[in-house]
């Protein structure tokens, strides 16, 4: 099978293999879909594909080319990815403070693909202020006209490029419209409706899609070395995706799931006012790292739960079988329509945080909502 790395996406994976071997590569691609489905592995696999040793087609994994591409150390490959700076100390003048800027964006950059190299199938969280600028695509397009170094052709891989700014946008816009002969764009993302129209329409789109669960659970085994019991269990919490499978074993992933679940407890209990402590506390995590995405996740994932058990008692589908008892209370104090509404509340306030609202206030209002149709229902 075509891109042997890759994990499923079989259809994807020849489709791409189709076209490199009958010379109709595009110039640029958009690989998008949820995260965790392989978007970025698949990127990295198609640039081996054009430059391996062995010549156009399936990567060997074992020429020069094929090794470098991997650690994304390639002098043919770049790789760009939205990172942000931090302030420089106080007292230290302008020019000091840009410069400080600049070489805390490259550290955290360097980061980001390291980690990247390592596994892209693993999480991958960006903080709110990492983007892609301009000054990055003016130095991807300078440098889109030097003939190749070593490979058959240049490849620029663009990922999360929904967190391109507009002047970013506006110069990417340029290369896509008039490419150079020997370059390959390609662009990853997980939030098509974060790039413009016009980027989208000068791409080939390449959809990947959720994966099944025989198929998560098969690579947490076989490549992660999961113990089986445990693999089964995080693939029930993985919704198609790869990395949120492994974030789900990850002291994160377990750390997120219990603030979920006190959240939830403090909607659904009997004292009103500790929801407005677990939003502060909420909050003020955040502020270190991004939870509440990933909280909010978690949080629907009890909902999940908490909807199989009302509809059909089945206890078998249910993720968090360790709270189970804990969800047989809850469920007594709701009905599925509060359920179901509830829902819909989460998905809506993880929209408008993506949006950079208030995230204090966003909280509240969710929590006093939800413990608002609890009310309802008691």
């Amino acid at each position: 099978m075509a891109f042997d790395h890759i994990i499923g996406q079989e259809i994807q994976r020849q489709r791409l293999m189709d076209a490199l071997m009958q010379g109709r590569l595009a110039h640029a691609y958009l690989l998008y879909g949820p995260s965790g489905t392989g978007v970025e592995a698949l990127a990295i696999e198609l640039a081996k594909a054009v430059n391996c040793a062995q010549g156009p087609g399936e990567p060997c994994q074992k020429c020069p080319s094929c090794r470098k591409i991997q650690t994304l150390q390639h002098p043919d490959l770049h790789v760009f990815l939205p990172s942000s700076s931090t302030k420089a100390a106080k007292g230290e003048n302008k020019k000091s403070e840009v410069e400080g800027r600049s070489d805390a964006r490259l550290e955290r950059r360097i980061a980001l693909i390291e980690s990247l190299a390592k596994d892209p199938y693993a999480p991958f969280i960006f903080n709110k202020n990492d983007y892609l600028s301009v000054d990055d695509i003016r130095g991807l397009r300078q440098d889109a006209y030097v003939k190749p170094f070593e490979g058959r052709r240049k490849v620029v891989i663009i990922a999360a490029a929904d967190r391109m700014n507009v002047a970013a946008s506006n110069a990417l816009l340029k290369t896509l419209e008039e490419p150079p002969g020997e370059l390959m764009l390609i662009l990853t993302t997980h939030r098509m409706h974060g790039l413009l129209p016009t980027i989208i329409s000068r791409c080939q789109p390449v959809h990947l899609g959720r994966l099944p669960e025989p198929v998560i659970q098969d690579a947490l085994i076989t490549r992660y070395q999961t113990d089986p019991d445990t693999a089964s269990a995080m693939t029930r919490q993985s919704d198609g995706s790869l990395n949120q499978a492994l974030q789900a074993m990850s002291e994160e992933g377990t750390a997120n799931r219990k603030e979920a679940f006190s959240l939830l407890e403090c909607i659904h209990g009997d004292h009103p006012l500790q929801i407005f402590e677990m939003v502060d506390h909420l909050t003020a995590m955040h502020r270190k790292t991004p939870v509440v995405e990933p909280l909010l996740d978690a949080l629907l994932s009890y909902y999940r739960d908490l909807f199989i058990l009302t509809a059909s008692s089945k206890e078998t589908m249910v993720i968090h079988i360790d709270r189970l008892d804990a969800m047989k209370d809850i469920i007594r104090k709701i009905t599925m329509e509060q359920i179901e509404v509830g829902i819909q509340d989460v998905e809506e306030i993880k929209q408008s945080i993506i949006k950079n609202v208030h995230l204090q206030l966003a909280l509240t209002v969710l929590a006093l909502r939800l413990r608002g149709r609890r009310a309802q229902a008691a």
